[in-house]
């Protein structure tokens, strides 16, 4: 039985905060663990897009006032693949929201998890329960039929959690970036007129850099392979590579892009990716790297001895930001997924955007 839909209070412990594997953007910037809200309200809209889905709803306080609140949910992409349609959340329908508060919007939040009315509950990670059994297995259950093992790249491809690499982002506002210490002069001033609250790529429907592109949580990138290239098809915000195999020399002149241009070649049997041509951006928007026109990234992609893991390390140097390289290291298992349109729409609205500046 739910409250009744005219009670607003804040919940006294403290909510798990939704960190980077749920979202394009690390949470903390952006919505306050330290402010865990319980809301009952009734469902106005349901947006269920990229690179995150909204919940808005109406909440009828004590003294009788109704509020417009909104939520912010994970990706669409891996909604859906939990069995979420935009009618999972119809408009007139009663609901208990757990949830953080917004930094900067009073009547924004983020979505830890719902119950409706029949007692369905609800996570953030997607999964759906309806009394004691789950409605749908995550996307990559026991009874998804798997692919025989390969030992070509080919194929589609699915993040595993993470572990290896950089960091998801700052921890909230006032924490030192981790990375500071190979950063130039000049990196540290570019990181230091980077907010990554108001300036990350992706409130732009950005796809920012290739390493970001790669690192999108439970996102799915397809690789395909002939005798002139590699193409690699990212889902997160409809990003496409295009790497030449047939020569280690970039062009002379080359249009500048965040996805720059890359050539590619095996050493073995890792396959190795060399990127220049970068237009200057941000290379990793949490906590907030920057990165001039001389970055130049290798990637080293390899397979694991039955074919079904792969493994990428990179690592990214650039001589007017950068003192040292920058390195990571990532995996994917082989997926049968498929790479669904992205179609960014960005949602979030007044929380996202800098004090005194209009969107």
């Amino acid at each position: 039985m739910l409250p009744d839909s005219r009670v607003l209070a804040l919940v006294g412990l403290l909510l798990p905060l939704a960190g980077p594997a749920y979202a394009h953007h690390s949470s903390a910037p952006h919505f306050d663990p330290a402010k865990p809200v319980s809301l009952v309200g009734v469902v106005t809209s349901f947006r269920l897009v990229n690179p995150h889905a909204y919940l808005y709803f109406d909440v009828t306080g004590p003294d009788g006032q109704v509020s417009h609140w909104n939520c912010e949910m994970t990706a669409a992409s891996v909604l859906q693949r939990n069995g979420w349609t935009e009618k999972l959340f119809a408009p007139g329908a009663v609901v208990s929201i757990e949830a953080m508060s917004a930094r900067r919007d009073p009547n924004g939040c983020s979505f830890t998890s719902a119950v409706l009315s029949d007692g369905t509950r609800i996570a953030r990670s997607g999964v759906i329960t309806r009394g004691a059994a789950p409605a749908r297995q995550n996307a990559e259950s026991s009874s998804t039929p798997r692919p025989p093992a390969l030992t070509t790249l080919s194929g589609r491809w699915i993040t595993t959690p993470r572990g290896g690499g950089p960091p998801g982002g700052r921890g909230g506002p006032g924490t030192q970036n981790p990375f500071i210490t190979i950063m130039t002069p000049a990196g540290k001033a570019a990181a230091d007129a980077y907010d990554d609250r108001f300036d990350d790529p992706a409130l732009r429907c950005s796809p920012s850099s290739i390493v970001r592109g790669w690192g999108e949580p439970g996102g799915v990138s397809e690789i395909t392979q002939t005798r002139d290239a590699m193409t690699i098809k990212h889902e997160y915000m409809d990003t496409v590579r295009t790497v030449d195999v047939r020569t280690r020399q970039h062009p002379a002149a080359v249009k500048r892009s965040l996805t720059g241009h890359s050539v590619g070649w095996f050493e073995g049997s890792t396959f190795v990716i060399e990127t220049t041509g970068f237009a200057a951006g941000v290379l990793l928007p949490h906590p907030g790297v920057m990165n001039s026109e001389d970055l130049r990234v290798v990637e080293r992609l390899s397979l694991s001895a039955d074919g079904s893991e792969l493994t990428r390390t990179y690592e990214a140097t650039d001589a007017k930001f950068l003192s040292a390289p920058l390195t990571g290291t990532s995996s994917w298992t082989r997926s049968t997924l498929p790479v669904s349109p992205y179609n960014c729409t960005e949602l979030s609205g007044a929380n996202n955007v800098r004090p005194g500046a209009t969107r």
